[in-house]
């Protein structure tokens, strides 16, 4: 059996200084005799600031102390307690004083009188030594775990800051206004699930008559998508130097756009991280006439007097078939309408309220409904009310405190009379090569 280390205290210059004052107890003493360490209050007290748990003694047993000397008992016993060091405190026979040491109670402190039978006191010091490599044990496993605890505080501290850091560069990214040209008004609802977005769009002004635009949403979420979703912001083409019917530049079709981003990410990024879905889109001011092509992204919206159409352009999810042929669709965009693109976020934002359809008519998406909502009755409303309009249906959903998904709305809308162009270019459907 191991012997433990036993720390006798008593005050300099009393009788239970002498060592035979506490022999009873050690003869007493259950199994291998402890190792004992004669102390007065004062040496305890001066090494305090080197007591460690797994270094202290297994118990403690402290002699009567004269009433005069409470504060400095007191100062011991917080140094103890501190220490892990279980402690018997011996009491003298006066009443008063036993009574206001009695209440003096800290966790690791027991008291008891000191006329008790020997054998009691010395099996009662032998139990708290027992226990002691236990308490140390959890005492250890407690300061590894405050110890993990500040390196994950300091780390997720870090993540935090890094995270704050790439959201101010992915909105870098992203337009600082919408573009200012008479017959077309541009607005944008943008709201990430995190710090960061897998969303990702632009629209700007390309030349005196043409408007660029392009949503982009990332497969997954997090870094990763915002990764990408930057990747494809500086990747994507929509205007170059050559010949062409403007002089000396070209106005690239959101197909070929969509055609040479796709072969780009197939063959420049490796895994599911490059894939995406996105809609390119090219204005004509002069005309209201806007090409759309798409990329397994959800379909354009038109919102006018008839409700909310889908347009109807698809093609292949970007960075998975690297010679895909994208497909673009040209419609007019009347006064009355607004076309609204927008990234699968504000489909899950609107489901969970969703209710069920009537009994034999064909289900009706969510979303759509509030989309139908951006208009005031029969007349429109201005492109900035009809976005806030959707903007306070999105907060009144359930969950929008902790949104899913990333949620873009990109949303257009005719602000003048249109030149009348020939019927085949309304809805006419090309094919890029």
């Amino acid at each position: 059996m191991q012997s433990h280390s036993l720390a006798l205290i008593a005050p300099a210059g009393s009788e239970a200084s002498r060592p035979g004052w506490w022999e009873p107890i050690l003869r007493a003493w259950p199994g291998v005799p402890p190792r004992v360490e004669h102390l007065t209050p004062e040496q305890v007290l001066s090494t305090s600031r080197a007591l460690k748990p797994s270094q202290t003694w297994d118990a403690a047993a402290v002699a009567p102390f004269p009433a005069s000397q409470d504060s400095l008992l007191y100062k011991l016993a917080d140094v103890l307690q501190q220490a892990l060091v279980p402690t018997l405190l011996l009491l003298d026979d006066n009443p008063d004083h036993n009574a206001r040491l009695e209440g003096f109670n800290p966790g690791s402190i027991v008291t008891q009188r000191a006329t008790v039978d020997p054998r009691s006191l010395a099996g009662l010091l032998f139990g708290l030594s027992q226990r002691q490599p236990a308490v140390r044990a959890l005492d250890q496993t407690v300061r590894m775990t405050q110890s993990f605890q500040g390196e994950t505080a300091a780390e997720i501290d870090r993540l935090h800051q890094e995270l704050l850091l790439a959201a101010k560069v992915q909105r870098d990214f992203l337009p600082k206004r919408m573009p200012m040209l008479d017959g077309l008004g541009c607005s944008v609802l943008y709201r990430p699930a995190g710090f960061v977005s897998g969303d990702t769009y632009d629209v700007c002004q390309l030349d005196e008559y043409h408007i660029g635009f392009f949503l982009a949403d990332a497969m997954g979420h997090g870094v990763p998508a915002a990764l990408m979703t930057l990747y494809i912001s500086g990747s994507i083409p929509r205007k170059e130097i050559g010949p062409g019917p403007h002089g000396g530049y070209r106005l690239i079709p959101p197909a070929e756009s969509l055609k040479r981003l796709n072969a780009e990410l197939a063959d420049s990024i490796a895994g599911p991280a490059r894939f995406a879905t996105a809609i390119c889109g090219l204005v004509d001011v002069r005309t209201g006439l806007i090409t759309l092509a798409a990329a397994g992204h959800p379909p354009p919206l038109r919102i006018g007097p008839h409700g909310v159409r889908p347009i109807n352009v698809s093609g292949m999810l970007l960075g998975v078939v690297p010679d895909f042929e994208y497909q673009q669709v040209t419609v007019r965009l009347e006064e009355d309408e607004i076309l609204v693109i927008h990234s699968d976020g504000i489909e899950s934002a609107f489901a969970r309220n969703a209710r069920p359809g009537e009994a034999g008519t064909p289900p009706i998406p969510p979303h759509f409904a509030h989309f139908a909502q951006m208009r005031r009755g029969d007349a429109l409303a201005s492109l900035g009310a009809a976005m806030d309009r959707l903007a306070d249906d999105l907060d009144a959903q359930t969950g929008s405190l902790h949104q899913d998904d990333d949620v873009t709305v990109l949303a257009f809308q005719s602000t003048c009379v249109r030149e009348t162009t020939r019927a085949g270019a309304i809805d006419h459907r090309a094919h890029h090569r």
